[in-house]
């Protein structure tokens, strides 16, 4: 089995991306598509959408610059602007993460699988996700005994041997390992609940301003959607990583398993981290910075969260899908509109 590259710069070979010195990758703010953006003589800068050059110089998916080009549009994902030269993020090239944990949520997701060994040696296994509650009963000396006693069980259990119950516990922490990213990225999540509680409070606010409480109440509605699609997410990992011999038996295809889901929660997070910054140094309080970030909120939830039907309607004459166009149908025209909506 080939093992894949740790590195890879992006050398594209095509003359157009070896023409402009003042040249980058990014992803449109509208679209979410990948854009060559290059700065012209005349000092104007122009965004043309990566399909689109493969498109006109005929570049084959196939070929080298079809791959990269490939790996660019997903490395957009974990990354705002790629330059040629630069180094790929390892999410497109072996699978690991980019960024790092700290050891705290290390620690917890040691914490985790190891409890989740002791109770079922018991025979009742139990999913603790709780961090308080995991550090207090993983520092009782009579649980860390219990974990001993369940890497031997564990290695028997998996046709090792307990003489070879070492191999058990570097699985264990390869198993910690991936985890850790899902409690990172737990965390981050519990940064958008802030948000929430802010909205809250800026309805009480402005409970008497028609105005500014629509929008509140609006965000709010599509706020609650976000939330409901991250908790099923995290329900979700924990529910297929529940069972922990399942999980240590087919360690490979729970690790890709993880890691796919690591990186869908990333790029939603990493989306948000400009509003929530906002939202962190907002003071609770009547005026024009409360008002525009609710806006602001309001216009990022719209296009991802707001039902299919009722955003088309909404934005399909912003979107320049006018009237003036010529559809065969309404269908046709909603095909369109729905091409310019967020995916997630």
């Amino acid at each position: 089995m080939k093992t894949p590259n740790s590195e890879r710069k992006i050398e594209l070979e095509h003359k157009i991306f070896k023409t402009f010195e003042e040249c980058h990758f990014q992803k449109s703010d509208i679209s979410d598509e990948a854009l060559f953006v290059l700065k012209m003589a005349e000092g104007s800068v122009v965004s043309l959408p990566l399909k689109a050059i493969c498109r006109e110089f005929d570049i084959d998916p196939e070929s080298k610059d079809g791959d990269l080009i490939n790996l660019i549009d997903k490395a957009l994902n974990f990354i705002n602007v790629l330059r040629p030269g630069d180094n790929l993020p390892r999410e497109v090239l072996t699978g690991e993460a980019s960024w790092a944990v700290d050891e705290d949520h290390k620690a917890i997701a040691y914490n985790r699988i190891t409890m989740q060994l002791v109770t079922w040696m018991s025979g009742s296994e139990e999913l603790i996700t709780d961090p308080d509650e995991l550090m207090q009963i993983a520092e009782d000396p009579n649980t860390k005994k219990k974990i001993n006693q369940a890497f031997d069980e564990v290695a028997e259990k998996l046709g090792m041997g307990k003489e070879n119950r070492e191999e058990v516990v570097n699985l264990v922490h390869q198993v910690a390992d991936e985890l850790s990213y899902i409690e990172t990225l737990r965390v981050k999540y519990r940064k958008i609940l802030m948000v929430d509680r802010k909205l809250q409070e800026l309805r009480r606010i402005y409970a008497h301003e028609k105005g500014v409480l629509e929008t509140v109440t609006q965000a709010i509605r599509l706020l609650d959607d976000a939330k409901k699609k991250f908790e099923n997410t995290f329900d979700e990992l924990d529910a297929n990583t529940g069972e922990i011999m399942s999980v240590l038996r087919n360690f490979t295809s729970q690790r890709q398993y993880i890691r796919s889901q690591r990186d869908d929660l990333y790029k939603r997070l990493r989306a948000w981290q400009p509003l929530i910054e906002q939202w962190e140094e907002l003071e609770l309080e009547r005026g024009p910075q409360a008002v525009n970030l609710v806006k602001q909120t309001y216009q990022f939830l719209a296009p991802r969260f707001m039902k299919v039907k009722e955003w088309l309607l909404m934005t399909k004459v912003q979107d320049g899908v006018s009237e003036q166009h010529s559809f065969k149908n309404e269908d046709e025209r909603m095909g369109k509109l729905k091409g310019k909506m967020m995916q997630w």
